[in-house]
């Protein structure tokens, strides 16, 4: 368990050396991790769509039908 935190302490130190390489890389960096988040927030409704329509009936958003 130790190693996966040491991982993510050094993958973080990783990234800070890569973003202050150059002046554009923190610009780069920053658009690909939003990217990355527009993706999985977009993946992550669409899916909450598909499960919640598994589970209402087609029926509860219809009006009942009126006569005459």
């Amino acid at each position: 368990m130790a190693s996966i935190i040491q991982n993510f302490v050094d993958m973080a130190n990783y990234f800070a050396d890569a973003a202050f390489a150059f002046p554009s890389s923190i610009l780069l960096l920053a658009m690909g991790a939003a990217l990355i988040i527009f993706s999985s927030l977009v993946l992550a409704y669409l899916t909450a769509g598909a499960v919640l329509d598994l589970f209402i009936p087609e029926t509860a958003s219809r009006r009942p039908q009126q006569r005459g």
